[in-house]
């Protein structure tokens, strides 16, 4: 008796696939790897874990996380960026110091002085002082004298010089609050705790209790003979000699009360909101 087969109607052959590697000189099977469709799709998605598992390794732990954007420390960070400026300041003064000695030497050259004309100075550098053989008419000397007179004294005036390359952060982070900005300096107010945080990198040279007993107040020194005070701190988290980054939270402001944030180069105090944006 014939054994009935069963109707092609109620039985499915599962689909299967098959890889193989052959030998291309005598076409011998060297290894075959056969599969469901559900092994393919678990093999396809293991693979692209795998493959993604080996990226996050290699940002997490290795330094090519700092090629991430966003995730430089934000000292670094800032030290790049007043690379680049200070790159920047270099670049402009070798210009002009150039675009100078070719005038100087068109001047002394011995041909006729239509070779002053010939010199090529980029349009966008000004000749230097002195780079002329007009002289000062009086009213520009009586100028010059008195802007002298005026601003012998002023220390001030050396102030945006020093700060030239470097990029100051906002002394308060966290909640939106009110600023006060003036000659004698900022103050911030916030109507929940309010973060006192370091402008730039440098080394706290003092932590004592604020004039009146209100607080206390911790000093800061930075480069280029720039001190940082903050006044009316109820919290301190720093101590003398700490050393600080731009950024870095130095102490808490009581709700609904201000703290004075005051920003001082050479002995002179200076109106924060000309050297930081708020």
């Amino acid at each position: 008796m014939k054994r009935k087969r069963p109707s092609s109607a109620g039985y499915r052959n599962p689909g299967r696939y098959r890889l193989d590697f052959i030998k291309e000189n005598t076409f011998n099977r060297i290894w075959s790897v056969r599969m469901t469709r559900a092994k393919v799709v678990m093999a396809s998605a293991a693979t692209v874990a795998a493959v993604a598992a080996l990226i996050v390794v290699l940002i997490v732990f290795t330094p090519l996380r700092q090629l991430v954007p966003g995730t430089l420390k934000g000292d670094l960070r800032a030290r790049y960026l007043e690379d680049a400026l200070r790159l920047d300041s270099l670049e402009s003064v070798v210009a002009a110091n150039d675009a100078y000695i070719n005038n100087i030497m068109a001047v002394l050259s011995p041909h006729d002085s239509a070779a002053v004309a010939s010199v090529s100075v980029p349009s966008s550098q000004p000749l230097a002082s002195g780079d002329t053989l007009i002289h000062a008419s009086e009213a520009e000397r009586a100028f010059v004298r008195r802007y002298e007179d005026e601003e012998r004294f002023n220390l001030s005036v050396l102030a945006p010089i020093a700060a030239e390359g470097m990029l100051f952060n906002a002394p308060v982070g966290g909640t939106a609050y009110e600023a006060e900005s003036s000659q004698s300096g900022a103050r911030f107010r916030s109507g929940k705790l309010t973060a006192a945080t370091a402008v730039y990198r440098g080394t706290v040279v003092g932590v004592c209790f604020s004039d009146g007993g209100v607080g206390r107040s911790v000093v800061v020194q930075h480069p280029n003979d720039f001190v940082t005070v903050y006044s009316g701190l109820d919290d301190v988290f720093v101590d003398r000699g700490d050393k600080v980054v731009a950024g870095q939270r130095i102490g808490h402001a009581a709700g609904g009360r201000a703290f004075l944030f005051e920003l001082w180069h050479g002995g002179t105090a200076l109106d924060p909101a000309e050297y930081i944006a708020f």
